[in-house]
Parts: C-alpha cells; structure tokens; sequence
C-alpha cells in the first residue's frame, strides 16, 4: 500500500530484517563473501598484518580518512569511504558486471553500479537497491546512466531500504544534474581535471536532497561523489583511490 508521501512501508520482524539482509548479502557477493568472511575473523595474523589487512582495519569509526600512504601499500582497487559508521580505505571485495562490492568492518558492506551509490549498510537502515531511468538513456548504445550524458540532464531514481525497526521503505525522485567546466581536483592518489556535477533529486514523500558527482570529461567516469542515501538518511561520500577500470 503507497502512503500519501510517496514512500512504500511495510513492516519486518528483526527476524525478517536479518533474512532480507542476509538474503541481499549472498545475492551480492556471492564466491567472493571468502574475503568478507575472513574480515569477520580477523584473528588471523596473516590478513592483520598484510596490506589488505590494514586498509581494511582503517574502517572504524573515529579512525580518520584514507591516505595516500595507505593506498599506495594496497595493491587493489580502493575507495576512500565516509559515512555515518565508517571512514577509511575500503579495498574492492568483488566486480560482478557493473556492480563493485566494498566488504566493511563489522560485516558491513557498500556497493557501487558504474561508480554510483547502489546499496550500503548504515547503523540508520540498510539501503538495498538503486534504479535509474531517464526518456534520454539509449541502453542499445550503452550510455545506460544519467552521469553518462551529456549536461544538463533529467533523470528517475528510485531507492529501497530498511529502517533500523525492519521496515521496508521505498521512495521515487525526479533529478537533474548540471555540471561545471572541468577543474583539477585533487584525489586520493592522483590529481585530475573532472567536471563536477550537481544534482538535485526531488522525491514524492516531498524531501528534497542534493549531491554531487566528479566525472571524467572524456568517458564520463565517476571519480568522486557525495550525496544523502535516501530522504532522512545518512550522508555518504566514497572517492576513488586506486581505479578498478583500465582507461
């Protein structure tokens, strides 16, 4: 049943929420949950003393952002991630088509598809999915989202999470995106010219949020963002520190 703001509740036991999660968990990661599963173990000197090891004990709260220092040591794709819960160096778990998982301390975990927010664990709710549209995208020429047009550009999102009290909650946003002239922008590792994109969602509950995009002038590539996860929900922003992608 759609309630008048536009969101779509329905109620979960904890029982139910622990499911739904773990549910989403296996979808997502699949044969590589093996390095989310040692994280959980961390007992294990040897992943404690390997780079891997370190990045990955930076994601505790309190612990300060990502440095280069830490970057260089990780040979993997990485992110520098900030949320309500977590800031530091989260080292890339699994690339499955475009979808890129994060395992995060705790048994947290923070998923990309091309670069943008997808879903993401919270101590505010989980967030489980993120869809996009547009009467512009022309999957058949593989320009399939909004960051991939040209600017200014109208797009949908639809997002779906789970409260903290196992209810089910979804929301749908008409958004616009206007980007600026590129500018050097200085990353984790790297110093690049990225245009930056504002975008702006207005969501039928009647929220209004905003965020922001760093793309690659040349193949539209997200390189940075920051944005609100959904309507009364916590504020992410992920950069990226070494690239998953071969350009």
């Amino acid at each position: 049943m759609k309630l008048a703001n536009g969101q779509l509740p329905c109620r979960y036991s904890n029982a139910h929420k622990s499911r739904l999660t773990a549910a989403f968990m296996c979808t997502a990661f699949r044969w590589p949950l093996v390095l989310a599963c040692v994280v959980a173990t961390a007992g294990c000197s040897t992943l404690k003393d390997s780079p891997t090891g370190q990045a990955l004990s930076v994601l505790i709260p309190g612990q300060g952002e990502a440095t280069a220092a830490q970057a260089e040591a990780v040979s993997f794709a990485s992110l520098a991630l900030d949320t309500s819960s977590v800031r530091g160096l989260a080292v890339l778990g699994a690339h499955t088509g475009a979808q890129t998982h994060w395992p995060l301390a705790a048994g947290n975990f923070f998923t990309l598809y091309h670069g943008s927010l997808y879903a993401m664990s919270s101590p505010e709710g989980d967030l489980l999915a993120t869809r996009y549209a547009a009467p512009s995208l022309n999957a058949a020429e593989g320009t399939a989202m909004p960051w991939q047009q040209p600017s200014p550009a109208t797009f949908t999102v639809e997002r779906h999470w789970v409260t903290p009290e196992g209810i089910a909650m979804a929301d749908y946003a008409d958004a616009t995106m206007q980007c600026s002239a590129p500018a050097l922008q200085a990353l984790v590792l790297a110093e690049l010219p990225l245009e930056q994109c504002e975008v702006r969602y207005q969501w039928q509950s009647g929220a209004t949020t905003q965020g922001q995009w760093w793309r690659s002038p040349s193949s539209f590539r997200l390189w940075q963002a920051s944005e609100q996860a959904w309507p009364g929900g916590p504020e992410v922003a992920w950069q990226v520190a070494r690239p998953w992608w071969n350009e």
